[in-house]
């Protein structure tokens, strides 16, 4: 038979909190020097149980609460919209920018290419 730990039915208890007292086979499967700890403990999980009450906010905590989100998030709207839109010269000039570089870009990389290509066949004329 395989023994459970005490943490292990501890564990799966609390995640249950109104599943009430162990089954006789969870206990049976608890080794012998470990079953009156865990009676104990599950006495004292008992006890918090019975002493914590279910707490529900008053509406006028609600209320301000909602208020207090609603207001942050208009906030973080407001912040977010404040990026000013480029205008369009500008984009127009770093468009044109783009493009010069890219062409020149281009540019030297065919002159760099002919010269390797040129250099090549003198090379290969010359050894003949």
């Amino acid at each position: 038979m395989e023994h459970k730990d005490v943490l292990e039915i501890l564990a799966a208890h609390a995640d249950q909190p109104n599943s009430g007292a162990i089954s006789d086979a969870e206990y049976l499967q608890v080794p012998a020097e470990q079953r009156q700890e865990l009676l104990l403990l599950l006495q004292l999980a008992e006890q918090v149980k019975g002493a914590l009450a279910p707490v529900r906010p008053s509406p006028s905590y609600r209320r301000k609460l909602g208020l207090d989100l609603t207001e942050m998030a208009r906030q973080r709207m407001s912040r977010d919209l404040l990026i000013a839109p480029s205008s369009p010269r500008k984009e127009l000039i770093v468009g044109a920018a783009i493009g010069s570089a890219v062409a020149l870009a281009g540019s030297i990389a065919y002159l760099v290419r002919t010269y390797i290509h040129t250099r090549s066949q003198h090379v290969g004329q010359a050894r003949t």
